[in-house]
């Protein structure tokens, strides 16, 4: 809706009939003010649903002077995942956010982007915080923590002078054993007892042997004090160990975590500090009876080994073991003169044998004994060598008679006998009439002689 329409709305004009949409404009134009824009809203959770997007949607209700208010509230999922607790209905919480307006549907709901739970809640988120801190710098972890001394002469206690604890304390410790207690004072609860507990810590610690920090049994905001950093850190850098003993068994603090030793109960941290009297006779009792024991039973032994000494070196037990040694010495010799003349006996044969394996092994008796076989097999292979070589001699001269026979058939001088001769031109045997012409001079050979010649005619056959 446009200013003018909304002015005319103001200063009631003639009467005017609006649509939806402009009414609808003007609601959501009045909650974009700036006064419901980002701001901080207490109640009490009811209505509480998880849409399965991850969205959370519920109400904030307050009831006061018998009027019941509730406003709907959302938180998307993009800032539903950084809560660092879980919304449930009946939980005080404050929330911030921005009120807006849903024209289409004509509902207006707060739109949440933090929130806090509000009162104890808000402790306990920041406890949660200071634990983390805490455990990342190492105050928890058990390497840190040291052992109680066994009989303390001086023990402090950082706790409220009017208070129970301290009369408890020295109730017990004066029933089991003697100690000095060196009260340090403070007060326990309250805004500022955190600052005055601490003090009190490091007032006596260097002055004692051992430290308790206590108070009793409270509610949670009454403990809230042995939570800070301030006390927890007071108890890790104290120089002697230190026993915490605050509120109930169920009850854990920061400087309960902290301490060397957490008691449940400031009695309890008492009877922690010191050992107790009467067990502590009863010990050295029992330690007296078993040392005494211990003691018979060495002087038993030792006479018991006294006289095994002394039997020992009597005359007639020195003969009787000079007797059994010179028995043995005997019986050493004879073995020893046995088992030397079975060793040369195995020496001896183990030599015949291999006298044995030499000579039958040298080449002199190998050769003596081989030499008749070889001279005769040596013979045997010259006679059967001469044969072969005189056989073959034969065979080679037959066939070469008969080739020498085969030559002279086949030779040129058959060849002249019968009427053939051999020409020749320029020193090269004629063997085609191709190879001369009319005029050539040529040479023909006779058996029994040359003649020379003038080529007046060559005449080819009719197939060239």
């Amino acid at each position: 809706m446009d200013q003018v329409t909304l002015d005319k709305w103001n200063k009631n004009q003639d009467p005017h009939i609006f649509r939806v949409s402009e009414v609808s404009a003007i609601i959501s134009h009045l909650l974009e003010n700036e006064d419901l824009q980002n701001i901080w809203i207490s109640g009490e959770i009811t209505n509480f649903k998880r849409h399965s997007s991850g969205h959370l949607y519920f109400s904030l209700f307050e009831k006061k002077s018998g009027k019941e208010s509730v406003i709907s509230c959302s938180i998307w999922k993009s800032k539903a995942q950084y809560l660092d607790f879980l919304p449930e209905d009946g939980m005080e919480v404050r929330a911030y956010g921005s009120v807006s307006h849903y024209e289409p549907g004509g509902r207006y709901s707060f739109q949440i982007t933090q929130m806090r739970p509000s009162g104890a809640g808000e402790k306990a988120l920041l406890i949660e915080q200071w634990r983390r801190e805490m455990a990342g710098k190492g105050w928890f972890n058990s390497e840190r923590k040291r052992t109680l001394p066994k009989f303390p002469e001086k023990i402090g206690v950082v706790t409220s002078p009017t208070g129970a604890v301290i009369h408890d304390i020295e109730n017990v410790i004066s029933g089991r054993f003697p100690a000095e207690i060196i009260l340090s004072p403070t007060i326990v609860q309250g805004p500022l007892a955190h600052e005055d507990i601490a003090r009190a810590i490091g007032r006596v610690q260097g002055m004692v042997d051992v430290l308790i920090v206590g108070r009793g049994g409270g509610s949670n905001e009454d403990l809230f004090s042995f939570n800070h950093p301030v006390v927890v850190e007071a108890i890790v850098n104290s120089p002697v160990p230190v026993i915490s003993a605050i509120g109930h068994d169920v009850d854990i603090t920061l400087a309960d975590l902290a301490a060397d030793i957490s008691a449940s109960t400031p009695s309890h941290a008492a009877e922690l500090c010191v050992p107790d009297r009467k067990s502590e006779y009863e010990n050295l009792v029992h330690l007296k009876k078993r040392m005494f024991l211990r003691l018979i039973q060495n002087l038993e032994r030792s006479q018991e080994d006294l006289n095994a000494v002394r039997d020992r070196l009597s005359f007639f037990r020195l003969q009787r073991e000079m007797g059994i040694r010179r028995e043995n010495l005997v019986e050493i010799s004879d073995r020893l003169l046995r088992a030397g003349e079975a060793s040369r006996q195995r020496a001896h044969s183990l030599l015949l044998e291999l006298k044995g394996r030499i000579d039958g092994r040298n080449p002199r008796n190998i050769l003596i004994r081989e030499l008749p076989d070889r001279r005769a097999f040596m013979i045997e292979l010259t006679e059967r060598l001469t044969k072969s070589v005189s056989a073959r001699i034969a065979r080679e001269k037959t066939e070469l008679r008969s080739m020498s026979a085969i030559l002279a058939a086949h030779g040129p001088k058959e060849a002249f006998k019968r009427g053939y001769c051999l020409v020749h031109s320029d020193g090269k045997v004629v063997r085609s009439v191709c190879d001369i012409h009319p005029g050539a001079m040529v040479q023909l050979r006779f058996l029994n002689g040359t003649a020379d010649a003038e080529i007046r005619k060559v005449q080819y056959d009719e197939k060239i």
